[in-house]
């Protein structure tokens, strides 16, 4: 086991693109890699990016005189399903 992490091959050059490099873009180059550690280190730092990002969302609704979603409401064409998965 130890000899498989001895003879992995590891970056020996990390470069940042100076000429694209911002406060909110950057080109960052980790090279050479094993077969298929760049798509692992990709989506790693791809999650972590995704995850730090803030928002909102609605968690909760109410619509006087429904008693479910799968409801319908007189004149109103969509179902309440249909407009509970547009907001």
């Amino acid at each position: 086991m130890y000899r498989n992490w001895r003879d992995l091959i590891k970056p020996k050059k990390l470069q940042v693109e100076a000429e694209t490099y911002t406060n909110t873009y950057g080109k960052f180059y980790a090279e050479p890699l094993e077969r298929g550690f760049g798509t692992t280190l990709g989506n790693a730092l791809r999650r972590v990016l995704l995850s730090s990002l803030q928002g909102a969302a609605i968690t909760s609704v109410r619509i006087k005189g429904v008693l479910h979603e799968f409801s319908s409401i007189p004149g109103v064409t969509e179902d309440v399903t249909d407009i509970v998965l547009n907001l």
